[in-house]
């Protein structure tokens, strides 16, 4: 547009907001500082160029003082279409900036509002500090107001024994790598008390660079479905929020009807010891407060697939689901512990207590809800009558594991099994941690028995190692293996070996012949021997992993952790990877001590070049833990299952000639 007087332009300027002003004049405008001063009143201001016949360095500096953003001549054409490809380009990435910023202060104005109307505790952390949290953070956490915790430590928010723990779930958080679950966090009041609660983290951008918000949900954000507030209503002791008895009951005869796939069920009774004492110290009227801060630290035990309930006064009674009975004996002890060192603030008083823990193992899904009760009651009665402050396992006189145990049953079963093709392979995913990784599996192997019913291996392997028929079951799931290997193409697959097997001279020479027919990479397979085994026949274990590494295979050491001589181990045998014992995870967060054990084991086999596995992972605790850790991968409940079922790749004859 061409405007010939001052007034024109200022219509002009309010009417087409134009990007760039061009003036020609052969002298300085007497009029040039008012042109200035009127562009400046714009927003953003269009850049002014002088346009004139002659010029030289002076008129060029004359001109930027009065404000012009250059002069330029139309006798050099070439440098005229720069200069305005040049203010033009300026103009735009200014306005650009301007929306940049508009919209950043709109934002930070939005969360502000968010974050001061949200009924959830809401702080941002960046490097491990704490840059925003609204009210409700503040007040959860015993603060004034909410400039008292800006620019603090968040570690000064939890507790000495979580922080491990939350500075891996943080880490994870900003590497995108952590999936949404809710963590347990013991947060640290001002005053010095804990404050239990469950927090969110999400991976958030505060200015261009990353943080995490960390979200504690606030009383009425509660999303639960109309059944769940229901079942709350209707089947929840309102003191602790554990189920009552008889609902308690219902589910666990519903769940025991339902078939595990893999690990084992068993019931533990707790009950405080002395709880007449602790009458007396704090009150009558103050008790139920105590239960409930009891309960508070039970439910804070819990996995999402336990069940857990008051049994009436100060009993409560929990079905839990773990991988082996060694990691329900380390989770029930270290329960027993922490109760015991724990002081209960109730009101104005403090008060610790003990408690007994009975324990018993869920068998079969034939035996009654009404047999596991008293086998557990039982226990815990015996535990109470020896001092209390103890786990007592009852003593195992169920008829039918004794059956199950017999030799005399279990050997034409698995030889019937071997000739009709009823074993199965189950694959249990493992997810990298602290690395990406996809398609490793670790192998697992049921039995289909007489009547097409899932058997678990726990149940007919021990069967099978005392009556010689281990080493069969080993070369069916290494021959299914490598048909999977070629159909599915994993990256890994793990097989352990037993001690039948690495005792075995004539198995390297065959597996050479089933790799030769098969023309599977060897890479793909790692087979693994445990600690126990390792450690029994240590010459001949060594002596296997050499010869299969040799031949290409991968070697691993599994349930490391768990012997008095897991570093001897460690360093003797080679090996690729390690994987560290599931007892160990059982609350690691809350286990100083192991977590420096797991730690010094991580370290070793870092300096070693040998990748980590922690076993048996079942919550998100643990593993923000392990990322504290360094551990590299895991395997467990909490990555998910996957199964797939494979049809035997060797004939009945050869199965049968090989036993």
């Amino acid at each position: 547009m061409r405007t010939a007087r001052l007034s024109e332009l200022n219509d002009a300027l309010r009417h087409h907001h134009p990007e760039l002003i061009i003036y020609f004049a052969n002298e300085l405008p007497d009029e040039l500082l008012s042109i200035v001063e009127l562009l400046r009143l714009q927003n953003p201001s269009p850049a002014l160029l002088l346009v004139r016949s002659k010029i030289n360095e002076q008129t060029i500096a004359e001109a930027m003082e009065s404000g012009a953003k250059d002069v330029i001549s139309l006798t050099h054409r070439y440098r005229f279409q720069a200069v305005v490809k040049r203010e033009l380009a300026a103009y735009r990435l200014k306005v650009a900036l301007a929306k940049v910023v508009s919209s950043a202060k709109q934002y930070r104005q939005e969360l502000k509002t968010l974050m001061q109307g949200s009924a959830e505790a809401i702080a941002d952390v960046q490097e491990g500090i704490i840059v925003t949290n609204n009210p409700n953070w503040a007040e959860l956490f015993g603060y004034k107001d909410t400039h008292a915790l800006m620019d603090t430590p968040f570690m000064d928010c939890c507790s000495e024994s979580d922080q491990s723990m939350i500075k891996g779930a943080l880490v994870a958080c900003l590497k995108q790598k952590w999936d949404g679950a809710p963590l347990k966090m013991t947060g640290l009041h001002a005053n010095g008390s804990p404050v239990p609660v469950d927090i969110h983290l999400e991976r958030v951008t505060i200015e261009g660079d990353p943080a995490v918000r960390i979200i504690v949900a606030g009383e009425n954000s509660d999303n639960s479905s109309p059944e769940q507030l229901l079942e709350q209503a209707l089947f929840k002791d309102p003191v602790t929020g554990f189920y009552h008895r008889h609902y308690f009951i219902d589910k666990v005869e519903e769940r025991m009807h339902t078939a595990l796939t893999g690990g084992v069920r068993a019931m533990v009774y707790i009950r405080p010891d002395n709880f007449a004492r602790v009458h007396d110290d704090i009150g009558m009227l103050a008790t139920e407060k105590l239960l409930t801060r009891l309960a508070d630290l039970l439910k804070d035990f819990m996995l999402p697939p336990d069940l857990y309930g008051r049994f009436g006064g100060t009993m409560f009674i929990a079905l839990l689901e773990r991988g082996t009975m060694k990691d329900v004996q380390t989770w029930t002890e270290r329960l027993r512990k922490t109760i015991a060192e724990h002081v209960f603030e109730v009101d104005d008083q403090s008060t610790s207590l003990t408690c007994t823990i009975g324990l018993s193992e869920a068998k079969h899904k034939e035996q009654t809800t009404s047999e596991l009760l008293h086998e557990v009651e039982k226990a815990c009665r015996s535990g109470r009558d020896s001092g209390g402050n103890c786990v007592n396992m009852c003593d195992d006189t169920s008829a039918t594991q004794a059956i199950r145990a017999s030799d005399a049953l279990w050997v034409p079963r698995l030889r019937s099994a071997l000739l009709q093709n009823r074993l199965r392979l189950m694959h249990q995913p493992i997810t990298g941690l602290t690395e990406e990784v996809d398609g490793i599996f670790d192998t697992r192997v049921q039995m289909i028995d007489e009547v097409g019913d899932a058997v678990l291996a726990s149940e007919f392997i021990p069967a099978a190692k005392r009556a010689g028929m281990i080493k069969n079951i080993d070369r069916w799931i290494i021959g299914a293996s490598l048909s999977f290997c070629q159909s599915k193409n994993p990256m890994l697959v793990f097989l352990r070996l037993s001690a039948d097997s690495i005792n075995d001279d004539s198995l390297r020479d065959w597996l050479r012949e089933r790799i030769a027919n098969s023309q599977v990479n060897p890479a793909k397979i790692c087979f693994q021997v445990s600690e126990e085994v390792a450690g029994k026949f240590l010459k001949q274990t060594i002596s296997i992993a050499e010869a299969l590494r040799a031949d290409g295979f991968r070697f691993a050491i599994d349930h490391l952790g768990a012997g008095r001589d897991s570093d001897q181990v460690l360093k003797h045998i080679p090996m690729d990877y390690m994987k560290i014992d599931g007892s160990l995870m059982q609350g690691l967060h809350r286990e100083p001590d192991v977590q420096k054990t797991v730690g010094d084991l991580v370290r070793t086999a870092i300096d070693l070049s040998i990748k980590t596995i922690a076993e048996r992972i079942e919550d998100a605790n643990t593993m923000a833990t392990l990322w504290q850790l360094g551990i590299s991968l895991i395997q467990g409940n909490y990555v998910q299952m996957q199964g797939v079922v494979l049809e035997d790749t060797q004939s009945v004859q050869e199965l049968a000639s090989s036993h």
